[in-house]
């Protein structure tokens, strides 16, 4: 009964779209100006033709769509919609559109490692209580092409200023489905790219981004549980693979291979390339956007594991990853906090 949108049927039970924005776009794509891909090339079987920074901006035409249609609109045609769910939060190997280019459903506001897209960003302003804002894309373009561009950013505040090196490039109060500001014709010159957020002509909230560097070394950076790495056969680490310039900042357009070893009590699970088929569980990956995610897996054994990472002509990073023994009971593993444990546990 439900199936569908009637005003009837609305004033018998909340209608919420569960399903909405189902379209996809890989994070790796950052928009048509970005090497290594200077845009996404649409295969044969593939139904959209997004780049991460154009993705998000149909996100945002598409949410303003609902909430110009939400049940609390005084106007009984556009009074509709009760809540509002994007079908997808993280991409995922499930029934994609996009199988001449990815290996997963790029239909998420973070790929499938959980690494966030523009979207995600783009999202988190939308929903934001707070003055919030995020500038769509990167500032790192190729020193020997021109690249003039729009700037789009995202902004929940009246008017965005957009700065170049120091320089106003525009004021505009006028967004686009609500909160897209954007600014046409901006040439790309190394240094900064800032945009200040105001309301009341105040301003409120600002980011900045600043160009980088050359590539110049690997940044490896651990994720465990609150209670650190398990030795209980199935806890994970998590560790974010980055390639950086001198300053440690990271380089957004590197796209190339980084070499893995890993050593101790632990499994090594590799990470994945979006369009890459067999690239899961290999010693080696390739950077999207300047990052990437590989994992270890615990094993029953405690101990420290060591992961290295390198490329020729880079500084090597490593960490060591210490996983902590846990009590085993009846083969199970109990991995409650040793102060919150009954006295059987104990």
């Amino acid at each position: 009964m439900f199936r569908g949108y009637s005003a009837q049927r609305r004033d018998r039970a909340p209608l919420i779209e569960t399903e909405d924005f189902r379209d996809e776009g890989a994070r790796r794509f950052w928009d048509d100006f970005s090497p290594p891909y200077f845009g996404f090339k649409k295969g044969p079987n593939d139904t959209w033709q997004y780049t991460s920074e154009s993705f998000a901006l149909a996100a945002v035409k598409r949410y303003q769509a609902y909430w110009e249609n939400r049940i609390s609109n005084p106007d009984p045609a556009h009074s509709k919609w009760s809540g509002y769910a994007s079908i997808y939060f993280s991409d995922s190997d499930a029934d994609g559109r996009q199988d001449s280019s990815e290996v997963c459903r790029v239909s998420g506001k973070v790929d499938a490692v959980r690494l966030p897209k523009e979207i995600y960003f783009t999202h988190r302003v939308m929903q934001n209580d707070r003055p919030d804002l995020h500038i769509l894309g990167h500032w790192s373009y190729p020193a020997d092409k021109k690249t003039v561009k729009t700037i789009n950013v995202i902004a929940n505040t009246q008017s965005v200023e957009l700065f170049v090196n120091g320089k106003s490039a525009g004021v505009n109060s006028q967004p686009v489905s609500g909160f897209i500001f954007a600014f046409p014709d901006v040439e790309f010159a190394p240094g900064s790219l800032k945009a200040v957020g105001r309301n009341g002509g105040k301003m409120v909230v600002q980011e900045e981004l600043t160009t980088a560097g050359p590539p110049a070394g690997i940044k490896l950076t651990p994720i465990v549980g609150p209670q650190g790495l398990q030795a209980d056969g199935a806890d994970v680490a998590l560790i974010d693979v980055e390639v950086v310039d001198d300053k440690g900042q990271r380089c957004p357009i590197d796209d190339d291979k980084v070499n893995f070893t890993v050593s101790g009590p632990g499994v090594w699970r590799g990470g994945y390339n979006s369009g890459k088929v067999d690239s899961t569980n290999n010693l080696y990956l390739n950077t999207e956007c300047g990052i990437n995610r590989v994992s270890v897996r615990s094993t029953l054994a405690a101990g420290t594991i060591t992961v290295t990472a390198s490329r020729p002509d880079l500084k090597s990073a490593q960490i060591k990853l210490v996983s902590k023994p846990v009590v085993i009971v009846d083969g199970l593993a109990n991995t409650t906090p040793q102060h919150l444990r009954g006295p059987a546990e104990k």
